[in-house]
């Protein structure tokens, strides 16, 4: 598929609502946007550059993703014996429960060894041959948390459903050498024999034709700074939203080979049963509806713009006693139905769904039919509105970004960061990145992780540069915000 093609479907595509996940979601987040639009600039730049050598490179989808993952892929071809740690959290709140420690010994597709620690869910998996040990604590393996681990070690679990399109993928390359960015999207129904809606998968690759953005129903995820192991390019931060205004991250704040693996790791003393071990199965909405135990229809409320009939549809996770535990917006004809829809979801109870007469968790996308009203809203008083006029006409003041060269030019006052105890028993050290705002009074506000190698050192650091104090940075003789990023090191003696 042509790069102009891609960029005109989108545009002349009916685009679903802003806090929608997936796909959907992807389509309208800043970053999607940036992908377009820099494709979009470079291919308006390669019609100017008359005379210059710019040129397009088209490839088939299939073999596009084939060496993307040949190059990038921790698993798979060609992969050498990894020892790998992760740090996930979330950015804007890291000591919310979207936090998880990852870690991983890895031999071969036969032999490895897994565990994984978040506040309400752990897990080791060992696999040694035919020879499975799951050890489980918690009843519920979060969805966020699965498309995390999916992203690290099977980045495209469904890489055959897009080798089979007969699709064809372009770059533009500049005279500069600057490659554009290269996507392909498909298009399936979700929903019943009574009622089915579109929904969508995208698949992005970078400028040097490693994966960037992967995103279907149940599971999407950004790959960021790619750096050298051995032959390959492996992504070193992974970035997904799992419901509107949550950022999770997971930094790889270890990754090295594995040289001289200890046996002892992989040994298994007693399996697994597989009746045992904890399932995740997608099914069908037909299978949802039937387990369903007495629930009323969605209750739709009125809404205040848009339309009023459509069809809505939303991907949920349901435990193994049949509760509704995440759901997540699809597409909607009308966003402000959502919120709405996905409150009503989180109440539901099923009957446990079963594989071979053993409880599983299921996923499912479910599409409803809704019907509601506008809002009447009552006048708005006349003071009330007379107050509110100049606001609503007022013009936002600039953003202003600095550099944190700069922004340590403006440091009055630096409380510096406790190094916590435990980590320097357990010899943890590295960088916390944090985003900042100061504002015009000179205090940091909106702090922001982006990259951390540990939970304690994040809070150390969030805990100091919360109470550093700066002098207002003055644009045109006035005190503005300003954005910028802070670097703090925790470095062993």
């Amino acid at each position: 598929m042509r790069l102009w093609t891609i960029l005109r479907d989108l545009r002349n595509s009916v685009l679903p609502p802003v806090n929608s996940r997936v796909i959907i979601r992807v389509i309208m987040t800043p970053r999607w946007i940036q992908i377009c639009c820099m494709s979009a600039a470079l291919l308006l730049a390669a019609r100017f550059c008359s005379g210059q050598r710019v040129t397009e490179t088209s490839v088939p989808l299939g073999k596009a993703l084939e060496r993307a993952l040949e190059q990038g892929a921790l698993t798979g071809a060609n992969a050498k014996a990894f020892h790998l740690k992760v740090h996930l959290f979330e950015s804007t709140n890291p000591k919310s429960p979207y936090r998880a420690e990852i870690e991983e010994y890895w031999v071969a597709p036969k032999q490895w060894r897994r565990s994984i620690d978040t506040p309400e869910f752990r897990q080791i998996l060992i696999v040694n041959g035919d020879q499975i040990s799951e050890q489980n604590t918690g009843d519920y393996y979060p969805l966020w948390l699965k498309s995390f681990i999916t992203a690290l070690f099977d980045p495209v679990p469904n890489a055959d459903q897009w080798n089979k399109l007969d699709a064809k993928i372009s770059q533009i390359t500049l005279p500069t050498g600057q490659r554009s960015d290269a996507c392909a999207r498909m298009k399936f129904k979700v929903g019943s024999d009574a009622v089915t809606n579109d929904a969508f998968a995208n698949v992005c690759f970078d400028g040097a034709g490693l994966l960037k953005f992967i995103g279907s129903p149940g599971y999407s995820m950004e790959f960021h700074d790619y750096q050298r192991f051995g032959k390959k390019m492996i992504a070193r931060r992974y970035q997904d939203d799992p419901e509107s205004g949550t950022e999770l991250v997971a930094n790889v704040v270890l990754l090295q080979e594995l040289r001289n693996p200890d046996v002892t790791l992989f040994l298994i003393a007693q399996p697994t049963p597989p009746e045992q071990r904890l399932q995740s199965l997608f099914v069908s909405q037909a299978t949802i509806e039937r387990a369903v135990e007495a629930q009323p229809a969605l209750a739709w409320p009125p809404v205040q713009s848009g339309n009023t009939t459509g069809v809505l549809s939303m991907y949920v996770s349901v435990d193994r006693q049949g509760h509704v535990r995440e759901a997540y917006p699809l597409n909607s004809d009308n966003a402000g139905l959502q919120d709405a829809a996905r409150d009503q979801l989180l109440k539901w109870k099923l009957k446990p769904l079963t594989a071979k007469g053993v409880p599983v968790q299921a996923e499912a996308a479910l599409t409803f039919r809704f019907e509601t009203r506008l809002a009447t809203n009552g006048a708005q008083p006349a003071a009330q509105a007379s107050s509110a006029s100049p606001a609503a006409d007022a013009v936002p003041p600039p953003t202003v970004r600095v550099s944190p060269e700069v922004l340590q030019g403006f440091l009055v006052d630096h409380l510096a960061p406790v190094y916590p105890a435990e980590a320097k028993e357990n010899h943890i050290q590295g960088r916390v990145l944090l985003a900042l705002t100061i504002d015009k009074t000179g205090t940091a506000r909106n702090i922001r992780v982006l990259t951390s190698p540990d939970q304690a050192l994040t809070d150390s650091a969030v805990a100091a540069v919360s109470q550093w104090r700066h002098r207002p940075y003055q644009l045109n003789g006035s005190p503005v915000d300003v954005q910028s990023t802070v670097e703090v090191n925790f470095k062993l003696p």
